[in-house]
């Protein structure tokens, strides 16, 4: 029996060193395919650093990532046509040393400044202006991010409704011009029926550590923007335009009159309008 066992013993062995030097000799072919070579001596040109978050006290700008060539994946790749092709590279993304993402109790006020992107972020305290926002949105062809009060919300669904089908974010503005303990989770619930996603952002204009403790609890960022637009809109963002700005419009008169030649604008200057959670994400975006 005991020399069975040691017998079985001998050949589990013998199988696991053949596997073992059975891979290594794969390995070294691999590395001496002349495809694997050229993939090899190229992937450092094609890799970009990551970028981390930049923290200044209470405030964020939002980081970016870096990304790498998947060397093996490349190459399995490659190997279908049997020749390198730079096309045919596979890349992983690298995420960067200091994130936005677990930093629920700073400002975020603003995206990447690496990337030409900008977010257009809207105040509803009242439904007044909403279809004629919606009208030049479209008209423009842009996407813009819609925080609302509780109370529109409650009380013109099918509006929401109708810039939901339109792209647009709906986020938490509070209810009755605040954000308090009672109203902050029904007004997150009401906005995710009838968006289907959940609430990710808080709103804030100037800082106020009640909004940004309420909003944290949730595992929600508060957004304080790059540009608040009040009286002279076009002027303003004329002058303090710039990447990964988030620029937020109260909607009135003024808003209205000046948003299609303000869209424009930004458009001239090869910005690429944006909804909020795409220009904080770290994702890369490549060079068009």
């Amino acid at each position: 029996m005991i020399k069975k066992y040691t017998s079985y013993l001998g050949i589990l062995v013998l199988a696991c060193f053949s596997f073992y030097y059975t891979d290594k000799a794969v390995d070294i072919v691999k590395r001496n395919d002349p495809i694997m070579k050229s993939i090899l001596a190229n992937s450092e040109n094609y890799s970009v650093d990551s970028m981390s978050a930049i923290i200044n006290g209470d405030e964020i700008t939002v980081g970016m990532n870096g990304k790498k060539v998947n060397i093996d994946k490349s190459y399995q790749n490659m190997k279908t046509i049997n020749q390198y092709n730079e096309a045919m590279l596979v890349f992983d993304e690298v995420e960067p040393d200091i994130s936005y993402k677990n930093e629920f109790d700073k400002y975020v006020v603003g995206g990447n400044h690496s990337k030409n992107q900008i977010a257009l972020v809207f105040k509803v305290d009242d439904s007044s202006y909403i279809n004629a926002v919606n009208r030049i949105l479209l008209d423009k062809n842009v996407l813009g991010t819609f925080f609302m009060d509780g109370n529109v919300v409650e009380n013109h669904m099918n509006q929401v409704l109708e810039l939901v089908s339109n792209g647009y974010e709906i986020e938490n503005l509070g209810y009755d011009g605040e954000y308090t303990l009672e109203k902050f989770g029904w007004t997150n619930n009401m906005i995710s029926s009838l968006t289907n996603e959940d609430t990710k952002f808080c709103y804030t204009d100037y800082k106020n550590s009640n909004i940004l403790d309420l909003c944290s609890n949730y595992h929600m960022y508060t957004i304080k923007p790059t540009v608040s637009v009040t009286n002279y809109p076009f002027t303003t963002v004329k002058k303090e335009l710039e990447n990964g700005s988030i620029i937020s419009f109260h909607l009135n008169e003024s808003t209205l009159k000046e948003l299609p030649s303000i869209i424009s604008y930004i458009k001239q200057k090869g910005y690429d309008l944006v909804t909020l959670e795409e220009l904080i994400s770290e994702h890369l975006v490549e060079e068009k």
